[in-house]
C-alpha cells in the first residue's frame, strides 16, 4: 500500500514538473519572440544571472555572437565588460527586492565598439525565475549633455565677465561725466558773465567768438547729460514717480520749449487728439524727456520746412503717442540698432545732426520702466513714426516709486 502511495506521488510530481517545464519552455518562446520585436539590445537571465537568450540587436551591438553568449554569467560576457561592483549590487541584492531595475548606466570601453554608456533597465519575471534586461546606447545624449553643460559654464564665464566689463564701462562713463560737467558748467559761466559785459564791452568779432564758445559749451554739457542719465539708468538709481497726468498738456510743454529751434527751421508741429482730455499714469518729468527726445529727432532729422505731427490716443488698457515726420527715414536694415547704446543711423543728415547715440536708448529704458514700449514705422527717404505704448493703470496706484529692473 505504502509503495502505491510513493508510486502515485511520484508521477504526480513527475507530471506536475512535465507541465511546469512545457509552461516555462512555452514561455522561453514567448520571451524570445518579444525579445526579437525590441528595436535595441534585450537578453534574457536566468534567476542565477546566466544568459537565457539574446536577441539580434544585442548580437549587432556588441559584436559578440551566440555561442559565446547563451550559458554565460552576464559578468563574463565580451571579456568581463559587464564586470561591475555596482552591477552585481544591483542584480544580486536590490532586484530580487523590488523585482525591477531602472535607469542603471553602464560606462566601459567595450572591445569592438569602443567607449560607451549603456542604460540598462531590468525586471523580474514569472516568479523570479526570468530576468528581462532591456538596453540603450546613451553614449551620445551622455556627450551631448557634457558638451552643453561645458559649454553653458564657458558662456557664465564669458558672461560674468563681459558685465565685469560693461559694470567697469558705465562706472568710468560715470565718473568721467561727472568730472567733465564741474569745469565745463564753469566755462559757461565765464562765457555768459563775458557775454553779460562784465569785462567790459566786447567787440561784435569777440562778441562771435565767445557765441561759439558758448554753444560748444552747451553741446558738451548736452552730451555729459545724456551720459549721466545713461549711466544713472543701467546702475538702477532711476525711479519713477507716477502721477495722473494730462498727456495733451505735456505734449504742449514740449512743443514750447523747443519752438524757437522749428520756427528757425521753417518747420511747423501739429497736435492731434481726442476732444476730450487723455489722462495717464506717468512720471512727467522723465516722460516729457521722451516726447522732447522723440520730437528733436523728428525735426532734426526732417529738411527745412517739413512737418511733424504728434497724435494722441487712448483705448481702455493703454495710451498711445505716435510722433510722425516726412523726414529722411529709417532703412529696414538700421531698425534692430535704433534703441542699441551708442548707435547713430547712418543717413543724408548724419553730420548736421550733434548727438550720442544715447537718446533712443534711454527713451526705451524709461518706457520699460513704465512697462510700456516704443516701436518704429519707417523706410528710407519716407519719413518715420514712433509710437509709444503706455498703459493704463488705475487710480489707486497714482502715486507710487518704481525701482529700475
Amino acid at each position: 500500500m505504502n509503495e502505491d502511495r510513493l508510486k502515485l506521488s511520484n508521477q504526480k510530481t513527475i507530471i506536475h514538473q512535465e507541465k511546469r517545464l512545457s509552461a516555462l519552455k512555452n514561455l522561453m518562446v514567448y520571451y524570445k519572440e518579444v525579445s526579437e520585436t525590441v528595436i535595441g539590445p534585450f537578453i534574457i537571465l536566468d534567476k542565477n544571472l546566466h544568459v537565457v537568450t539574446a536577441n539580434l540587436a544585442f548580437y549587432q551591438t556588441f559584436k559578440v555572437k551566440k555561442q559565446d553568449t547563451e550559458g554565460k554569467l552576464i559578468y563574463e560576457l565580451g571579456n568581463y565588460q559587464w564586470e561591475s561592483m555596482e552591477l552585481r549590487e544591483l542584480l544580486e541584492r536590490i532586484l530580487p527586492k523590488h523585482r525591477q531595475m531602472s535607469n542603471y548606466s553602464v560606462t566601459h570601453d567595450f572591445p569592438f565598439i569602443g567607449h560607451k554608456t549603456i542604460l540598462l533597465n531590468a525586471r523580474q519575471v514569472d516568479s523570479k525565475q526570468l530576468i528581462l534586461v532591456a538596453m540603450e546606447d546613451i553614449t551620445a545624449q551622455v556627450n551631448l549633455k557634457h558638451d552643453s553643460d561645458e559649454m553653458t559654464a564657458n558662456l557664465i564665464k564669458q558672461r560674468d565677465r563681459l558685465q565685469g566689463l560693461n559694470d567697469a564701462k558705465d562706472e568710468f562713463i560715470s565718473l568721467a561725466s561727472h568730472q567733465l560737467r564741474t569745469p565745463a558748467t564753469v566755462v559757461k559761466q565765464y562765457a555768459g558773465m563775458l557775454s553779460d559785459g562784465y569785462a567790459g564791452i566786447l567787440t561784435k568779432k569777440q562778441m562771435a567768438m565767445l557765441n561759439i564758445v558758448y554753444e560748444s559749451n552747451e553741446q558738451q554739457l548736452e552730451i555729459i547729460e545724456d551720459l549721466l542719465r545713461v549711466a544713472r539708468v543701467d546702475a538702477g538709481k532711476v525711479y519713477l514717480e507716477k502721477s495722473l497726468c494730462n498727456v495733451a498738456e505735456q505734449v504742449r510743454a514740449v512743443i514750447s520749449q523747443q519752438a524757437i529751434l522749428f520756427k528757425d527751421r521753417g518747420q511747423n508741429v501739429v497736435v492731434i487728439k481726442p476732444a476730450e482730455d487723455v489722462m495717464a499714469f506717468i512720471d512727467p518729468k522723465l516722460m516729457s524727456m521722451v516726447i522732447a527726445n522723440l520730437l528733436d529727432n523728428a525735426g532734426k532729422y526732417s529738411l527745412p520746412g517739413g512737418q511733424v505731427t504728434i497724435a494722441i490716443e487712448q483705448s481702455d488698457n493703454q495710451t498711445i503717442i505716435s510722433v510722425t515726420d516726412n523726414g529722411v527715414g529709417i532703412r529696414k536694415k538700421d531698425h534692430p540698432n535704433l534703441f542699441k547704446k551708442f548707435s547713430r543711423i547712418d543717413n543724408s543728415l548724419t553730420n548736421s545732426v550733434v548727438g550720442t547715440g544715447l537718446g533712443l536708448y534711454w527713451a526705451k529704458k524709461i518706457l520699460d520702466l513704465h512697462e510700456g514700449s516704443i516701436e518704429v514705422n519707417s523706410a528710407h527717404n519716407k519719413g518715420s513714426t514712433f509710437i509709444v505704448k503706455i498703459p493704463f493703470e488705475p487710480i489707486s496706484d497714482s502715486r507710487q516709486k518704481f525701482p529700475v529692473t
